[in-house]
């Protein structure tokens, strides 16, 4: 009987020390192992233009794809040498933001697509990080 006591508390410490790294705190919303089956929400995001997410575009000159990793960075092609200044950026074809959590391609689109030319939300299918614009428009 010892021997099953000194067992099950032997487990219980290895599970404990197994999923302690999984934890922030006690609460659920920080329990960073997220399954997209088991979420219907998300867990963790930001909000605002300056805090967009990295953007894939393609290349005009040469067709392959740039990565501008920030928001304020110019955009500069590895391959043919084009360089972009960041405010071109509704000037070129986006193919996918990039989820700075875990490096997947973000679902993304608009909202309002006849006043605005850059994405307004994105979302990670793998992790569940999301992404708002989020902005006002005055009344007229």
């Amino acid at each position: 009987m010892a021997a099953l006591r000194r067992l099950v508390a032997t487990l219980r410490r290895v599970a404990e020390r197994v999923i302690a790294p999984l934890r922030q705190d006690e609460t659920p919303e920080s329990f960073r192992l997220s399954i997209p089956e088991a979420h219907t929400t998300t867990y963790d995001g930001s909000v605002g233009w300056s805090k967009r997410p990295p953007a894939v575009m393609d290349c005009p000159r040469c067709g392959s794809e740039i990565l501008q990793h920030d928001v304020w960075d110019d955009i500069d092609c590895p391959r043919c040498a084009a360089e972009f200044d960041y405010r071109e950026f509704t000037d070129l074809d986006l193919v996918s933001l990039v989820c700075p959590v875990c490096r997947s391609r973000m679902n993304h689109g608009q909202r309002h697509p006849e006043r605005l030319d850059v994405p307004e939300w994105a979302t990670c299918d793998e992790c569940r990080y999301h992404w708002e614009f989020r902005h006002s428009f005055s009344q007229r």
